[in-house]
């Protein structure tokens, strides 16, 4: 049997219909032009990586949304009526809709190469559009069936032979990122090491014709000193203000935490038994008298106790931290100006219980995984406040004569590349969200941390100090 022309034309309008309702509908099973595949995404900034079940429509491949929003740090919000996604990632918000290659990027109309799909109730985008608009280059191997994702390299200055000039108390693992730095945008990195106090009066004498356009400290308290003194300037950067959270950077965006370091209890589990270990949980459990001559700190002179005591003052009020501190000092402590030496003369046998920086601790694991000291996060209890965390950053000099480089700098380090140079040569924990943690310090185990404002612990470093002082915490 034979059709005519105009039954041909007939059934073409029916099938086009039915297309469209069911595309409508988010039923159409394969939509034309459209292959099954399935593909691996290597998210290598995350060091993670997905096989996910795609299509390819005209030479585009489209992707399930969840997994490829979450993993690149972004939140998304799909409106199933509308067939809506919003994705929204810092100041980028990216709207595109089912069956439309239509798109809004930050207000902003924008085609697509391919209109999204709906297969099996999920929305599938296409993987090049969203990735690239999240700071992404996309890599694909088409023998392979593989896309790699890795957040876009920092543009290089134009003027080859650019400079940057840091001043900074971080002297430890740093020539190995700057020289990275270096590689990837042709800035050259010219770093002057010293302690904070002595940075800050350099940069306050050297005024106007300082060469220093970089300020970087190990401590909150240094860089809101550094702010408080006016030798800091705000910057705009939205790459910062996205992958920096508002917790760890200054409200005036002049300095902006880099990396995340944890002051808390350290024990020998073969020193301390299982009922003592079971009431160890504070700062103020180590002013009981079962640790006198059992505990080990760096003296109270040193910044890190400054900013740990002052975070007890912002918490509890200055009486209770005097009472916490006074217990400490009550039982006859040994005084040891190395985190690192304290903790390996509790691995000897030196004492039982101690306070440093849980990146020591790291450190010491790294060169000896059977090295036996064990991390307590403090004050995670529904009363207390939650352990301390401090934060190693940098902020740009008032006077800097190298701005641009320097905010290209401190945007690479705020970059999943520049994070995990930064963080894991110290074993510290990235101020990045979207970073993971070393594998070693995410092995101690997840906390809650006090959220005190970092810019306490120079408001109150004075107050500290004084407390300090009066307990005999020398």
């Amino acid at each position: 049997m034979k059709f005519g022309i105009k039954n041909r034309k007939f059934f073409s309008k029916v099938t086009a219909i039915i297309f469209v309702l069911g595309l409508f509908l988010g039923v159409v099973p394969v939509a034309y032009g459209q292959t099954f595949a399935n593909v691996n995404i290597v998210f290598s900034d995350q060091g993670k990586s997905l096989n996910v079940s795609g299509r390819i429509v005209s030479n585009t491949l489209l992707v399930p949304y969840q997994a490829l929003v979450e993993n690149l740090g972004g939140q998304s919000q799909y409106e199933s009526l509308a067939r809506r996604l919003t994705i929204t990632k810092g100041d980028t918000q990216i709207t595109i809709t089912a069956g439309s290659r239509n798109a809004t990027l930050n207000g902003t109309r924008v085609n697509m190469p391919a209109a999204p799909v709906i297969h099996n109730n999920q929305l599938l985008v296409p993987l090049r559009f969203v990735a690239e608009n999240l700071d992404q280059l996309v890599l694909w191997n088409n023998a392979t069936r593989t896309a790699t994702l890795r957040e876009k390299p920092v543009a290089a200055v134009k003027k080859t032979g650019g400079v940057v000039n840091i001043y900074t108390s971080r002297h430890y693992g740093v020539e190995p990122v700057f020289a990275e730095f270096t590689k990837e945008t042709g800035i050259t990195v010219r770093f002057t090491t010293g302690g904070d106090a002595l940075l800050r009066e350099r940069i306050k004498a050297e005024g106007k014709n300082t060469p220093a356009d970089v300020y970087m400290t190990v401590d909150a308290g240094n860089l809101w000193l550094a702010a408080q003194d006016g030798l800091l300037q705000p910057i705009s950067s939205a790459v910062l203000n996205r992958n920096i959270p508002a917790e760890l950077r200054d409200s005036q965006n002049r300095y902006f935490g880099l990396t995340k370091r944890v002051r808390t209890i350290m024990y020998h589990p073969a020193r301390v038994t299982p009922a003592e270990l079971a009431t160890l949980r504070t700062y103020a459990d180590l002013a009981d008298p079962k640790w006198n001559g059992r505990l080990i700190l760096r003296p109270g002179t040193h910044v890190y106790n400054q900013s740990l005591v002052a975070n007890l003052i912002a918490s509890y009020g200055e009486a209770r931290a005097e009472r916490i501190v006074n217990g400490w000092m009550a039982n006859k402590p040994q005084l040891i100006d190395s985190d690192t030496r304290i903790l390996e003369t509790l691995a000897a046998g030196g004492g039982d219980v101690a306070i440093t920086n849980h990146y020591y601790l790291g450190r010491l694991l790294q060169n000896n995984p059977a090295f036996p000291i064990k991390v307590i996060w403090a004050d995670q209890g529904p009363n207390e406040a939650g352990v301390h965390a401090n934060i190693s950053g940098a902020g740009i000099t008032a006077h800097a004569a190298n701005r641009e480089n320097a905010i290209i700098l401190l945007e690479w380090l705020s970059s999943p590349r520049g994070q995990r140079l930064f963080a894991d040569s110290n074993h510290e924990f990235p101020a990045n969200p979207a970073v993971a943690p070393h594998s070693i310090i995410a092995g101690f185990g997840k906390f809650r941390e006090n959220p005190v404002a970092k810019s306490e612990f120079g408001r109150l470093q004075a107050d500290a100090v004084k407390l300090i002082d009066r307990a005999g915490f020398k």
